[in-house]
């Protein structure tokens, strides 16, 4: 089963996110949770080794503390290049500035540019799309 990541400082948004994808039929042992960008790469890091356990599903924020969501990206380009992982991106956002935007949709990783809250309408479309064999 493909594993799902919800990389978030706010706690309540990643349950709320984890709640939502348990709705749809994803289960709680394939939602990884994670508080900030450097908890996910350290993650990463210690799994080099066995790709499979990584998420291949990402739902990122963009501020964070440790390491926002822009140094991730910045880490993960590197990763990829030592590796063959390559997860599909959300960015979830409450950010609404218009740079961050345009900066988001030159990064070819990068799915799609999502502002909060999310809905289960939108992570079934997601899953719809990339997964439809799971719904």
């Amino acid at each position: 089963m493909n594993k799902t990541a919800i990389i978030d400082d706010n706690m309540v948004f990643r349950k709320v996110t984890q709640i939502l994808l348990k709705n749809i039929g994803i289960r709680e042992e394939n939602i990884l949770l994670f508080e900030n960008g450097k908890e996910m790469f350290d993650f990463m890091e210690s799994n080099s080794n066995s790709i499979n356990v990584l998420p291949q599903m990402i739902f990122l924020d963009l501020n964070m503390p440790v390491m926002d969501g822009w140094d991730f990206l910045t880490q993960l380009q590197g990763y990829k290049k030592k590796t063959s992982y390559n997860p599909k991106i959300y960015i979830l956002t409450s950010s609404v500035d218009q740079k961050d935007y345009q900066n988001v949709i030159n990064i070819t990783t990068v799915e799609k540019y999502l502002i909060k809250p999310i809905n289960e309408e939108t992570i079934t479309k997601i899953y719809k799309e990339y997964y439809p064999e799971i719904l």
